[in-house]
């Protein structure tokens, strides 16, 4: 197989041209416009600006501390968990604990020594000179040469630490000693820090198959199922009212932003099933029941973020950990070391979060923050592929309007629906591509 005819079914997942281009037509699309213009104002400027664009809904005046006080109390409850080498962990379980990872910017690396006795991540099958595996701390690397030679890039550039690999339509930039990975400018935070041996550069075996592959073949992917249907879940609601933002509550805003979804997506044939279609509490459990009960489905659970800081902004979008690594942060649930229900769904997990991440990020030039690992409640038990999405702050003064916008939500909603038609695309694909090698 050709170079360009390897690497291009990655293309199915997400807008190759706007993230190949992004430098150069950030003013392609009204939304890039939109999000551009803000990004350079000043706040009053800002203010003024987003005034002319979006109407806000009339509900959604700033919030008083008097409203505020008249609120419940968000529930609390806690749980912790040990097995073997798996950390005890002791998680806070408010509302936006969660779904939130505004906590903290930076990455958090912890490396617990591998358990001995669980299963290796298999390597994808190379009739090219194999992979060539270093093992560093018991744990087992794969050397960015034999990615390269693996997938067929066309170029391979290591100087200093920064590391580069390209074709003609992807181009993946890592940084020894970061976990942070890049693919066409799309930000992955890998589960083990890039390491280096004898000047080679090295990504974790884990991360080569659970996220690296599954994210460059997504025509490979054998744990995605076929489906028509879509479970959007609208974080919150009733009394948990999620993260307190400017203008209003997390709750409504999650709610609004799926109903706008779910118009989008039907508009593209899909069925979809709610887990709320109004202001009431459902369980975390409830959630996931609903999503497992529902046949040819996936799974997208809709959440606003919320920061320490006023200035915290962006969007990012969560896949559960795999077994054998670690939440990117550590209210994300700690180390996954016996493996969850989710994980069984693993490389569809990552690139249900990569198709919906890459398009929405590409279209609205956001802040992207990244996708990343945790175990969040509704997907460690979920039996269809999931993830959960964070689409901005509610703290964040002008990003808050942005999401008190029904014009904002709508184009949001579009981006979401078109990205999930071309991961229904990339399972289609990996479907003949089965169909094909049993013939």
């Amino acid at each position: 197989m050709s170079h360009g005819a390897l690497l291009a079914a990655a293309a199915v997942l997400w807008p190759m041209p706007e993230l190949l281009a992004a430098a150069a037509a950030k003013e392609s699309s009204k939304a890039g416009e939109v999000a551009a213009e803000v990004e350079n104002e000043d706040e009053p400027g800002r203010r003024s600006f987003l005034g002319r664009l979006f109407k806000r809904d009339s509900d959604n005046a700033p919030v008083s501390t008097a409203e505020e006080e008249k609120k419940e109390e968000e529930p609390k409850a806690s749980s912790s968990s040990s097995s073997g080498k798996r950390e005890s962990i002791s998680i806070s379980m408010n509302p936006k604990d969660v779904t939130s990872s505004a906590k903290k910017s930076t990455v958090e690396t912890r490396e617990p020594a591998p358990d001995e006795n669980e299963p290796p991540a298999v390597l994808p099958s190379s009739g090219d000179g194999g992979w060539d595996l270093v093992k560093i701390n018991g744990r087992d690397y794969v050397t960015a040469e034999s990615v390269h030679r693996f997938y067929r890039f066309s170029t391979y550039k290591v100087e200093e630490k920064h590391v580069w690999l390209r074709s003609n339509t992807l181009i993946l930039k890592a940084q020894i000693g970061s976990q942070e990975l890049l693919i066409n400018n799309v930000k992955f935070i890998l589960s083990y820090p890039v390491q280096e041996s004898a000047g080679r550069p090295l990504f974790s075996r884990l991360d080569l198959c659970k996220l690296i592959d599954p994210v460059l073949r997504p025509s490979y992917i054998g744990d995605g199922q076929l489906f028509d249907t879509v479970v959007l879940d609208a974080g919150h609601g009733g009394h948990d009212v999620g993260a307190r933002g400017v203008y209003g509550y997390e709750k409504d805003y999650a709610l609004k932003m799926v109903l706008a979804v779910k118009k989008e997506l039907e508009k593209r044939g899909f069925k979809v099933i709610l887990t709320r279609s109004n202001d009431v509490f459902i369980t975390l459990s409830g959630r996931v029941a609903i999503a497992n009960q529902t046949p040819r489905s996936i799974f997208v659970s809709i959440h606003f973020n919320s920061g320490g800081s006023s200035e915290a902004s962006g969007i990012e979008t969560f896949a559960l950990t795999p077994q054998g690594s670690s939440a990117t942060f550590s209210r994300g649930g700690g180390y996954n070391a016996s493996g969850l229900t989710g994980n069984s769904h693993d490389s569809a997990n990552i690139a249900l979060a990569t198709a919906v991440h890459a398009m929405v990020v590409s279209r609205f030039k956001f802040v992207d923050r990244g996708i990343k690992r945790a175990q969040w409640s509704v997907l460690t038990g979920c039996k269809k592929p999931g993830i959960l999405f964070e689409g901005g702050f509610v703290t964040n003064g002008p990003e808050c309007r942005l999401i008190a916008s029904d014009n904002y939500r709508e184009s949001v909603g579009g981006a979401m629906a078109d990205a999930i038609v071309n991961y229904k695309k990339a399972l289609e694909s990996a479907a003949r591509r089965r169909l094909g090698s049993t013939r």
